[in-house]
């Protein structure tokens, strides 16, 4: 009887932390899915990888799909899709070559920012914009023509909105460039992208002005021809050409 008893609670014990592991809110982190694969596939299987990507993040996806390099397929890439405990081989991509060529392959061994931390720094930077948002797309990819693995953060409101992104070197944090959307009434949006406005402060969604209309195009000022002078005859280059038969040799 006490065996019997033991037995049911090991197996109710083991169904509670599988359903709560499913209805985790905060999902998985991109360490985690790199483990979970390392341990099915093996060490090498995602040492380079296309694209690592996992969407509506609270804080972390609770699915993710990977794109890596693979010999065994014709097309050199396969995809693999990882939910909860499950890992899913889609089997060979198709979305790259030779139409779509990858941008590169991150190095899994450069990955020491991972999800979390990521997110962290996200938190961070919408604070200092003053943005809130509902949840969080991931992806992970190269740098262009290198290994350096990024990180592209999105914000997304609760409607599916872009509120804004943050995208960061995966390797050691470093940001590369913010960019936050302030949507007023009327469907007012004032941009602010660190590649045009630096990392600075940004401006409250208070403080702007909401029946500010963009400004015309203003036409160029028109300006009058430059005078040429005339032409002397006796400077050089204004002699006429002089014209001769050619001579038989």
């Amino acid at each position: 009887m006490r065996l019997t008893t033991l037995l049911i609670t090991i197996i109710l014990s083991i169904v509670t932390v599988s359903m709560a592991q499913e209805d985790d809110p905060l999902g998985l982190s991109s360490s985690t899915v790199l483990k979970r694969i390392y341990s099915q596939y093996g060490q090498y299987f995602a040492d380079k990888i296309v694209e690592l990507r996992g969407v509506k993040g609270q804080s972390q996806p609770k699915e993710w799909k990977i794109v890596v390099h693979d010999e065994r397929s014709q097309r050199r890439l396969r995809t693999v899709i990882i939910s909860g405990d499950r890992i899913r081989d889609e089997g060979e991509t198709l979305n790259y070559y030779p139409d779509n060529l990858p941008i590169g392959f991150a190095s899994s061994a450069k990955i020491k920012i991972d999800s979390v931390k990521a997110f962290n720094v996200l938190i961070k930077e919408a604070r200092a914009a003053k943005i809130g948002f509902n949840y969080v797309d991931y992806k992970l990819r190269s740098l262009e023509f290198g290994d350096e693995p990024v990180w592209i953060l999105s914000a997304m409101s609760a409607k599916g909105i872009l509120m804004g992104q943050v995208i960061l070197s995966a390797f050691d944090a470093n940001i590369f460039r913010t960019v936050w959307y302030y949507r007023g009434s009327k469907g007012y949006v004032k941009i602010v992208d660190s590649a045009l406005d630096g990392l600075k402060k940004t401006e409250l969604l208070e403080d702007i002005d909401q029946n500010l209309q963009p400004k015309p195009l203003e036409q160029p000022e028109k300006r009058n021809p430059i005078p040429k002078p005339p032409l002397n005859p006796g400077d050089p280059g204004t002699e006429e050409a002089e014209i001769r038969p050619v001579q038989p040799n």
